[in-house]
This record gives C-alpha cells, structure tokens and sequence, in this order.
C-alpha cells in the first residue's frame, strides 16, 4: 500500500478521535480550551490555561477567579494560578508560575458555578495533557500506530538546509559598493553599505521597498529603497532582523534571526513594541502580523526530544524535534489564542524533511495570513499545505495541498505545490503563494494563485509567473509573494543568485526587477506606502586608514539646514568641531593613535537644533601605504598586542625566545584553528594591493596555515596561506589584493594546530603596497628607481611608473616616488 495511504488512513484514525475529543468538550459548553485536552510534548514553561465559552460569558461563571480552574501534576503537585479575563472579554486566563515536570501527566479541572438566570450551558468538565512527551500507555487519540515511510517520502539523514534554517565635494563623495559615500539622493552610507543592481525599471509600484540582506559576507542590515535604488532609511545591525514590514496598526516590525524577539517601530523609527512568544515557545522569525486594532499572531518553536520509532518504522528513538505554534495575542499582549503542531498535524505527513531523520522540524510553518473573514491561514513548508483555521473554536476549517488535502487542483500542470512559503489572501477565496517546488520533477519555483471552490471543493489556477516554471527559476528555501495595490505581483525569489524582487503585471510583463550588487540572500522583500522621520540623525563613524569619515543622517527630514558635528577625546563632547550642509565629513587632521567621541545634530531652516545622535567612539589608527600595520611583528615588546587562542582541547604557550615569538606545543588539538596567534584591529581597503611577510622556522618541518580574516562575525575569509616551515629559517612573502568590500577590522591569523612541532615567527609585517613599489618587494628602492627611469617620459597607457595615471611617466611621478623613497619594510 502506497505509503501516502497509509499516513491519510492512520490521520483519518487521528482525526477521528480528535473530534471525539472536542465534541466531548463542546458537549460541556466550552468553545476553545489551551492547552487542549490529550495534548501531547506540551512545555514544562506552560503558564497559561486559556479558556472559552460557547454559550455563556465570563461573568455568568461566579467562580471563576477562585475555584472554576484547578490544575494538578502528577508529579509537581498543584499549580495555582491567578484568573483574570482577557481584554477581549470572553477569553479566561488562568495563569501559573511554576514549571512542571518533564514527562508527567497533568489534570486541568473546570468547575464552573453559573449566577441564577443565567442562559446557555456550561457543565463540569476534566481533562489531561501531558508534559514534554507522549500521553502514557499505548498511543494517543491523536496517533495510531507507526507507518513505514516509502516512496517519495526523504528517508536520508543529510542535513537539510532550512531558514533558521551595511557640499562642493559631493561629486568626489559618490557612493559605490565597498566606498563611503552620498548617494543621488542625499543619503549617506557607509563603505560596507549593500547596494542593490536594478536591471528592470519600467513604471513599477511605487511604493517603497522594504529589505534586508541575509547571508554571504556582508554585514546585516534592514534598508527601505525608493525605485532608483537610493536608501530612504537603514540600520546597521549586529544580528540580523528579517521580515521588515509595515503593519496595518502603523508598526514598523522585524524579526530577529534565529529568534528571539521581534520589535515594532513607530514612524520615527523609534521602538515603540515588542512582541514575544510565551508557554515555553521562543520566537520564530517567520511570521508577525499584527493587526489594525493592535493584536497580533505570531510563530513560535520548541524543541523536543521525541521517540520517533512510536510513529514511523525506523524512527530515531532520541530525535531533535522542533514543533511550531501559533500563538494569538490582545493588543495589550494577552495570550489568547495557542495552535500547536502536535494537536493539529500528524508528523508522520512531514516530507521536505523526514520523519526518519534525528531532527526535523513539524512542520516548518512559515506564515500567517488573515483571511478575509477574520479567521486565520498559515501555511507549513514540510507539510506543502495551507491551512485555514477558526480564530475562535482552533477548528481546521479546510486544508489546502498537501496529503490530506480537501481541495482538488484545477487547471494546475504541476497539480500543486510544494515546500511553499507566504500564502497571501488576494480576495473573497482568493489566495496567492510562493511554491518553493522543491519536489516538483524537476524542482521549478513560482508565484501561484488558486481560486477555492468551497462547494465543489476545487483549487482552480487562475495566475502564476513565470506562464511557463523554468528550472532557471528555484529557490530551495525562503521567498515570497505580495500583490500590490497597482495590481502588480512582487515576487522574492530569496536566493543568491536570482531577483530579491521582480515585480511583474498581470500579462506577466516585468515592471521592476532587482538584485543585490553582492548577492546576498533575502529572507523576505515587500513594497509599502510610508512616512517615517528620525527625531535626530543616525551616525556612522569610519577608521580609515588615512581619515576618518563621519556619515550622519536625518532621515526623512526635508528641513534640514545643515549638520553640527561635535568631537573630542572625552566622551559627551560639546565642541564644534565641524558643520556640513551634506551628510558626509572626512576629518583627516586628527591626532594619530587616539581615541576620538563623535555625535552630530541636525539643525532645522528656521534654526532649531535636534538631539544630539547616539555617541560613537574611534581609534584613530592611520596606516599609510608602506607602512607596517602590525604591532611589534618583530617581538622586541615581549609579545603584547599578539594574543595566543586555544580550542578544541589544544595545549600552547607562548614566549619570546631567539628573538622571535615561539609557540611551544603540548597539544596540538584536532584542527589546524585549534592553535591560532593573531592579532586583530587592521584594516584593508577594497581594491588595494596588499604585501604580508614573515620569518618562519619549526624545530621539524611541517605547515602552518596563514589566515587574514574579518574579526567579527560572519568572520569572512580573505586569503589563506599554507607556507611549509622547516629548521631552516625562511622568510616568506605573499601578495593579494582585498576584492571584498573594504573591513575595519581585520584579524592576522598565525594557525598552528595539528602538528606538535613547535614553531618561531619573526619579523611581521603587513603593508598596503606603497605608491613606487614595482617590484612588490615591501620597500620602494633602487630597484624600483630603476624602473622609474627606464620608463621616464614614456606615455600610453598601463605603464608600471606612471603613478599618477595621467598616461605619462614625467617630475609628477618623480615627485610622488620621491615622497616614497625606502617607504616599508626596507631592512
């Protein structure tokens, strides 16, 4: 028997006894119990007991805040609570404060006393649901008996990757990838800024775009875009915040990633709310949607440890299972409204990960929607299913795709969808969403929209983009799909390689379409309408290694005369140290190896100064072409600033002996990163020559790994050397050029794990390759003189000694080698 009908007999079975279960409580009077009754993997952190009626109100119930609920563990004892009534005024809220214990039973007892004349029917009622694990003895109601997984169900182990898975001088100031600068609309933006690529601009929405960079080698921020692809507002971040969206209450909010917390900001970019899962649930960066009136859904996730051999044939006995939720709260973040995985969902339906693998997650929902009669839609990756559900009861009210679907698709080549991500509601039984198509043969991605038939129960295709799914358009994982107020579709196909946004007509016609200039990824791209003004301007400062660039912005401020921009060695500084009618400053008279404090107002047409902006610190470090960035590289100072790193059970030490640094082994640990000498805080500039030597020697041969790296996370590699060392003392040279965009903050990595033979490094020095330096040897000498004037008054192009470029060797460049003569590493 196919093994598709042996999961949709054994739900059958399952949902059999669920409505069993529910019409057992309804029969009482209860129209919505959490947790509900015969729950399973429920959270030791569980707080809340949330109860609704169906024919009587709260304060019919005379009771209710002393002994209408009572909660038992087995094993913790009684739980008491304190009772109140939601904000809504028909949701009772038992809350608790202790944990309970893992594995037991617990009872919840409901005794309601009703005032005389009060109307409807509500009886006593008991039920059970048990706590990080199954109901004890034989199965559930809510499972039957374990299914052997076969056909295209995924039975291998593999990890799968999953979504938790940056005034007369403007011209000279222009923004690119990898520099500082203004941009075409006055907005400044730092040297590490993600610039987008627009390949299609024909008439589009003209709302603006919402984004954040996710992934690759950048650094996270959230950007809003106008279409010339000009930043209107950005952040940057030390962790990344995704799905950056305007709410219909006004909220601006965004998710942190992998979880969390998610926050709201008011259109002054001020956080005004933060929204959090509760009972044992983290935050999910998958979904927020907060409505008009202020309340809001969102996605939560826990892990269990779960005998997955009780539901399929081979199951892992000990595996990492991640349940989602959906969590409903009131405006004033009550919780009213919990939807588990575990109560609604078989696992064993999962397919994009498999139920025989040791961790999965059940079932990766990954939006929520609200349709357009109030109730709720969420749609679940690992399910390939949309499910519509009763806001009030938890009821499913119908299932969209999947294995029980309750629809049959009409006029769909690919006769559904698969792996889905953001199902949105675009009319009255209307819904569009993006099929990820992972286990379409071949896997084809698209934007698709079905029309329901709730009395034939069919899923009629009405549009989709592309016409025809092309293999050149998948996206493994993420994406999503908005139609927009013109009647365009947006589309984010999330992935590195294709569009984060192509924008498309109802003829399929493209209007829009654009990508990052780094290809990072996008978790999630929508289009709004918005009018946001920060209250005082956003600083950046930049320790470049021959100034240092201030970027200030007041965004969304059209009033704005100038900038006052104040700094000083000690911190608050009060001194005017410049103003500026643009949003850049280069200071290049400061004092060497200092620390500088900078904060900048904005000053208004009429003269009315901001806030001051947050305080930002600099250490003045200026590096110069040929001049050594490394800190006693020769080890005369003992070994200060150099810093000696251990994991991975290494054992080392570090002295100065021979004078030269001598890293003693006593462990060499399992990888080669297990012993690293470093040293951080240099800096390298995109598209600049850089030369590294070193003197090396081991009391045996062996290698060693050289790394440049960025220091911080997501620590970006730039170049890796692996110079073979022996008794014999060497000196080593390499030359690169730093293609990533330039880094404030570089790491030299000396990585010495692996080898037991103790090693001796000398003489260290990392330079920008200076201005006359032909020969790349780290000094401009008479080797390179004698370039200069082998090619002295040449002209063309490309010649090696015309340093200025002016197409001519002649006393401008003698002058500019003459500024450099025996500039670096000379000895």
């Amino acid at each position: 028997m196919d093994w598709k009908i042996k999961v949709a007999m054994a739900t059958g079975l399952m949902v059999t006894g669920l409505m069993c279960v529910r019409a057992d409580y309804r029969q009482a009077g209860y129209l919505y119990l959490s947790p509900v009754p015969g729950a399973e993997y429920t959270a030791p952190q569980t707080r809340f007991v949330l109860v609704r009626f169906a024919t009587v109100t709260p304060a019919d119930v005379t009771n209710l805040t002393t002994t209408f609920i009572t909660v038992q563990g087995a094993s913790s004892g009684s739980h008491t609570g304190q009772v109140s009534v939601a904000t809504d005024g028909r949701t009772v809220i038992y809350r608790m404060t202790n944990d309970f214990t893992s594995k037991e039973v617990v009872t919840v007892s409901l005794n309601p006393q009703l005032r005389p004349g009060a109307t409807g029917t509500l009886a006593p009622y008991q039920y059970q649901f048990a706590i990080a694990g199954p109901m004890p003895g034989s199965l559930s109601v809510y499972t039957t008996k374990p299914v052997e997984i076969q056909g295209d169900a995924q039975t291998n182990d593999e990890p799968q990757k999953t979504e938790t898975d940056g005034d007369e001088h403007v011209s000279q100031l222009s923004a690119a990838p990898g520099r500082a600068g203004i941009m075409p609309n006055g907005v400044s933006v730092p040297s590490d800024f993600p610039h987008i690529e627009i390949t299609v601009n024909d008439n589009p929405d003209s709302g603006y775009i919402f984004i954040d960079n996710r992934g690759g080698r950048g650094k996270p921020y959230n950007v809003i875009f106008d279409n010339t692809g000009c930043p209107i507002w950005y952040q940057r971040t030390t962790g990344q915040w995704h799905d950056m969206k305007v709410q219909p209450n006004g909220m601006l909010t965004m998710e942190a990633h992998p979880g969390g917390k998610a926050i709201g900001l008011n259109s002054n970019y001020v956080q005004a709310a933060t929204y959090s899962t509760t009972n044992g649930y983290t935050v999910d960066e998958h979904e927020l949607q907060v409505l008009a009136d202020g309340s809001y859904y969102l996605i939560g996730a826990r892990y269990n440890t779960v005998d997955m051999s009780r539901y399929v044939v081979g199951g892992k006995t000990n595996a990492n299972v991640q349940e989602t939720v959906i969590q409903g709260f009131t405006a004033a973040g009550e919780l009213i409204f919990q939807w588990r995985a575990w109560d609604n969902y078989d696992i064993r339906d999962l397919h994009i990960e498999s139920p025989l693998a040791s961790s999965m997650t059940f079932p990766h929902m990954n939006s929520i929607e609200i349709d357009k009669d109030g109730h709720i839609l969420v749609s679940s990756r690992n399910l390939s299913e949309v499910t519509k559900i009763n806001k009030d009861t938890g009821e499913i009210i119908w299932r969209l795709g999947g294995a029980h679907s309750d629809f049959v698709f009409v006029n769909d080549p690919l006769d559904g969808f698969w792996g889905l991500h953001s199902v949105r509601a675009t009319g009255t039984n209307r819904y569009i969403l993006f099929d990820n198509g992972n286990l379409h043969n071949p896997p084809v991605s698209r934007a698709v929209e079905y029309e329901l038939d709730l009395t034939n129960m069919t899923a009629t295709l009405v549009w989709q983009y592309p016409a025809t799914p092309t293999t050149n358009l998948f996206s493994v994982y993420m994406g999503n799909v908005q139609r927009l107020p013109n009647g365009n579709t947006l589309i984010n196909w999330a992935v590195t390689n294709l569009p984060k946004l192509t924008e498309v007509r109802p003829d399929g016609t493209k209007a829009f379409e654009m990508n990052w200039v780094n290809k990072y990824e996008t978790y999630r791209v929508w289009r709004y309408r918005w009018q946001g003004m920060t209250l005082k301007p956003y600083l950046i400062v930049e320790s470049t290694p021959t100034n240092v660039v201030l970027l200030f912005n007041k965004f969304g401020d059209t009033n704005v005369a100038y900038y006052r921009v104040y700094g000083g060695k000690t911190p608050n500084p009060t001194n005017v140290v410049a103003t500026s009618t643009v949003t850049m400053l280069c200071l290049d008279d400061l004092e060497d190896k200092k620390t500088y404090y900078f904060r900048v107002t904005a000053v208004a047409n009429d003269g009315t100064e901001s806030q001051f902006s947050d305080q930002v610190s600099t250490f003045v470090n200026i590096v110069r072409p040929g001049e050594n960035m490394v800190q006693n590289g020769d080890f005369t100072e003992d070994t200060e600033p150099w810093d000696l790193i251990l994991s991975g059970g290494a054992s080392a030490t570090l002295d100065v002996a021979s004078g030269a640094g001598y890293v003693h082994i006593n462990n060499p640990g399992v990888a080669v990163t297990d012993i690293q000498l470093s040293q951080s805080g240099l800096k390298l500039i995109q598209g600049h020559l850089y030369i590294l030597q070193f003197d090396a020697w081991s009391v045996l041969p062996r290698y060693m790994e050289v790394r440049v790296r960025q220091t911080y996370t997501p620590g970006t590699t730039y170049e890796i050397f692996t110079p073979y060392i022996t008794p014999m003392h060497n000196r080593f040279k390499y030359v690169f050029t730093m293609d990533e965009p330039s880094e404030s903050n570089v790491t030299l990595s000396f990585n010495l794990g692996l080898s037991v033979f103790d090693v001796y490094l000398d003489n260290i020095s990392f330079m920008m390759v200076a201005p006359g330096d032909f020969d790349l040897d780290g000094c401009v000498g008479t080797n390179d003189f004698a370039l200069l004037a082998t090619q002295w008054l040449q002209q063309g192009s490309g010649i090696t000694a015309d340093l200025n470029g002016d197409g001519k060797v002649d006393l401008k460049d003698f002058a500019i080698f003459g500024q450099n003569w025996l500039t670096g590493d000379c000895r």
